[in-house]
């Protein structure tokens, strides 16, 4: 018996995720972040290399008009935005609606706060090139990740997940296999 050609079906390959983008964003997002975590601790000490020193009339000036100020704000906020988007785009690769809500917010927040430190590297802050390439290169890259994030919500809301895949899968045999373990005493075994 043999077969022909149409009787034969061929697997169809499955369909591309609808939210295909959010996911690749959520990827960028943990690769972006810790790389921005980690290298907040190498700016904060190389930068005293990039920038020249600050003068006494200069350190006396007002918080927003110091070097110092927006230069640890800086490194600050990129450690712990960086640890946010990392944290961020792991909800995003897993379909988590806030997810890319709050990645709007964070990286809008802190494209914010590198352009108006550009802003103030420009205008009003003494000092070298370094000052103000580096919060020229920031205000870019979080402004670059704000408009992924902001693609991702936009697809996030177009094809949102179903919200079945959403619940865990926890069931009632692993909560009581929890209760088990932790317990300190051992079970009766004439009662449930």
């Amino acid at each position: 018996m043999t077969h022909s050609q149409s009787d034969i079906s061929e697997p169809t390959p499955p369909a591309p995720s609808p939210r295909a983008f959010c996911h690749a964003t959520g990827f960028v997002y943990q690769g972006a972040g810790m790389l921005l975590a980690l290298g907040a601790c190498c700016w904060w000490s190389f930068s005293g290399r990039i920038h020249d020193e600050v003068a006494i009339e200069a350190a006396a000036a007002p918080a927003w008009r110091s070097p110092a100020h927006w230069a640890m704000g800086g490194v600050t906020l990129t450690f712990l935005g960086g640890l946010a988007i990392a944290a961020l785009g792991i909800g995003m690769q897993n379909d988590r609606p806030p997810s890319a809500v709050w990645a709007r917010r964070v990286t809008l927040a802190l494209a914010v706060f590198f352009w108006a430190y550009l802003v103030a590297a420009l205008l009003l802050l003494p000092g070298s090139l370094g000052r103000i390439v580096t919060p020229g290169m920031m205000a870019i890259l979080w402004t670059v990740l704000h408009l992924l994030a902001g693609v991702s919500h936009e697809e996030m809301k177009r094809n949102p997940p179903d919200p079945k895949s959403l619940q865990s899968t926890w069931t009632a045999r692993d909560e009581d296999e929890l209760r088990k373990r932790l317990s300190p005493r051992s079970r009766d075994k004439t009662t449930p």
